[in-house]
């Protein structure tokens, strides 16, 4: 095979990791519960939705027509532009292809992986992936202060949460399609017992692995709480039942992936000094969010195991 280290643009969606692309960018919160949707592009992407339910008119012989209600509300998607820097020895462009075939493939998952982490920490928090604090040029997301129905949680009695969840969406006429929740909302959930014993929720088993609850599609990710990127204790999140086909979103430009070998890209000093390589993907994604109604988010200042 060609060397993928000794050119300086590769498509990395389209590579021979493509399969390990494919499932780490679906791994987060927003791939795994709400479909990526082809007509975002790169600056804005307009979507029009109706409120209310449809009402057609009986009309009888001869009658006028009258019109419908409704005017379609317009919301637009904004784009965002991350981006991942890594360097190598570069004496990993003369290894042997079995070895650079191994590294293109680890690299296809973290990039992969980091991605899907920033779609989730933007769309949800506003916030770069990179610092954990909120972004200025973050107009929407799915936490902003005024948007969705807040639950304040108690882990005493989680269950409550999902009942108080359910009823918010279902008085603004949403359906759930999904939960989202972090690793340790996931777990109390899971160790919540009923007076005999007996677990509430023993679909969850131990609380990994879920991708079902109460009737519902499942995810679990720290994105949830941005516990990872050092936010927890701002965002207090534990879990977010939605009907996600509210959020609409989508990869809007391709992945390259270059190879720098010259200056000093990062800050991290002289690549040429140092005898290293830069390899760099940078990828835009956007998304809309065309009802925060459609969010019920359950909140903990503390959750507790």
């Amino acid at each position: 095979m060609a060397n993928p280290l000794l050119t300086n643009a590769l498509d990395l969606a389209n590579h021979t990791a493509s399969g390990i692309w494919q499932k780490n960018i679906k791994s987060g919160i927003i791939g795994s519960l709400t479909p990526d949707d082809p007509q975002i592009m790169v600056g804005s992407t307009d979507f029009f939705t109706f409120t209310g339910t449809p009402k057609a008119e009986l009309v009888g012989e001869g009658a006028n027509k009258s019109s419908m209600d409704g005017t379609p509300v317009k919301k637009t998607s904004k784009t965002y532009k991350v981006q991942l820097t890594y360097r190598f020895s570069d004496e990993v462009r003369y290894a042997d292809e079995e070895y650079r075939l191994r590294l293109m493939e680890a690299l296809a998952g973290r990039i992969a992986t980091g991605v899907s982490r920033a779609i989730d920490l933007v769309a949800i928090h506003g916030i770069n992936p990179a610092t954990g604090s909120v972004a200025a040029s973050v107009a929407d997301y799915i936490t902003k202060s005024g948007n969705g129905t807040i639950i304040n949680s108690t882990s005493a009695t989680p269950e409550v949460d999902l009942d108080a969840a359910a009823a918010a969406l279902q008085g603004y006429g949403y359906a759930a399609t999904g939960i989202a929740m972090d690793p340790v909302y996931a777990g109390v959930l899971a160790r919540t017992k009923k007076t005999n014993g007996d677990r509430v929720f023993p679909e969850l088993g131990l609380g990994f692995n879920v991708d079902r609850i109460a009737g519902i599609s499942a995810a679990v990710n720290n994105t949830v709480s941005g516990t990872a990127e050092g936010v927890a204790s701002a965002t207090g999140v534990g879990a977010i039942m939605a009907d996600w086909n509210a959020l609409k979103w989508g990869i809007a430009r391709n992945v390259p992936l270059h190879l720098i070998e010259y200056g000093d890209p990062d800050g991290a000093g002289d690549l040429q000094r140092t005898n290293e390589i830069a390899i760099r993907a940078e990828v835009v994604f956007g998304y809309a969010i065309l009802d925060d109604k459609a969010f019920a988010i359950i909140e903990q200042a503390q959750v507790s195991a």
